[in-house]
């Protein structure tokens, strides 16, 4: 059971059907990110990354840091995918919840569901900073050549 204040409470009851359609939105435009940034990750991976590896091997000219590079991005799309997973399953019993009649359940299972999102957060944001990286090794080998 939460720990869930009586103002808390009495706000979700009184809310609820508002709480759970804006919920719904969120959720429509989550998965709509979701798509959008799938679609880039992929992008890079399988048409900039993964090309450039192997035209670097078949060259001889490969490069440890864009091979590492290449696995941890690629370790990390998997993360936000699964993570994604979790997070709507999470977000879809949210909203599965009669929040009037069960308000200290919605809460908790709201709060599982806000950790969701800031995990799913983290690995975007990881994932920006591997493309950068990315890109300023793919600067230097051409610097170096």
């Amino acid at each position: 059971m939460s720990a869930i204040e009586s103002g808390q409470k009495a706000s979700i009851v009184d809310h609820c059907d508002e709480i759970r359609e804006n919920l719904k939105n969120v959720q429509k435009k989550d998965r709509q990110t979701r798509v959008y940034l799938g679609r880039i990750y992929e992008t890079v991976l399988n048409k900039f990354e993964t090309p450039l590896n192997l035209r670097l091997v078949e060259n001889n000219m490969s490069d440890a840091n864009l091979l590492e590079n290449q696995g941890k991005f690629a370790e990390e799309r998997k993360a936000f995918m699964d993570n994604y997973v979790s997070y709507q399953q999470l977000l879809e019993e949210t909203i599965a919840i009669d929040c009037k009649n069960e308000p200290e359940k919605f809460y908790d299972s709201l709060k599982l569901t806000r950790s969701g999102r800031k995990l799913l957060s983290r690995n975007v944001t990881k994932l920006r900073e591997l493309i950068t990286e990315q890109v300023k090794i793919v600067l230097h080998i051409k610097e170096i050549l």
